[in-house]
């Protein structure tokens, strides 16, 4: 489903595995909620993959950036979909709230889009 890394400088990556159930959806949000809480991460990267994102995983991502918005937390999503992403992402959110969309992991953790 998927795995977290966590390195020295508070950031989180969760590389998802394949497509999300619904069912997965808050078991992620609630392991990516405990990163924040528990370690005090600073930014989160979800990286879904080159592939199509799905409803599921589209909700995950909204859910994931209002979860770290809460926390005060950077969040970027890597995708091979961003257009679809895109489509459900404000953009009239003040730089720094706004929930990066990136096309690589390079990119996502430098908040790069």
């Amino acid at each position: 489903m998927f795995t977290l890394a966590r390195d020295a400088d508070a950031v989180v990556v969760v590389t998802v595995h394949g497509p999300l159930t619904p069912d997965d959806r808050p078991v992620l949000c609630r392991a990516v909620e405990d990163q924040l809480r528990r370690h005090a991460a600073r930014r989160v990267v979800v990286d879904f993959g080159p592939g199509e994102l799905g409803p599921t995983e589209v909700s995950a991502a909204l859910r994931i950036d209002h979860i770290c918005a809460a926390r005060d937390a950077a969040c970027a999503v890597v995708t091979g979909d961003r257009d679809r992403l895109r489509l459900v992402v404000p953009d009239d959110a003040p730089p720094g709230q706004r929930l990066v969309v990136a096309s690589d992991l390079a990119a996502a953790l430098t908040g790069d889009p």
